[in-house]
């Protein structure tokens, strides 16, 4: 490879590997400030939480139906 492509191949890599880790951690922070600031979590946060149970339950049985769907489609 030569070494402008390199060079061009490496600073895209970097981009992403900058964008993949700061953009999380910005708005982990900017939630953490929110929380902080209003001292707890906001009522509709509250009310996720407690049926965070059902939606773990319906995300993993819809995985599941999906993958079996592709599965099948691909034979």
């Amino acid at each position: 490879m030569p070494k402008k492509k390199l060079s061009i191949f490496l600073s895209r890599q970097l981009m992403q590997i900058f964008l993949a880790l700061i953009i999380p951690l910005l708005l982990l922070g900017v939630v953490y400030l929110l929380i902080i600031l209003n001292k707890g979590l906001p009522l509709w946060m509250e009310r996720l939480a407690n049926n965070s149970g059902i939606f773990w339950t319906y995300g993993v049985i819809a995985i599941t139906l999906l993958s079996i769907l592709k599965y099948f489609s691909n034979n």
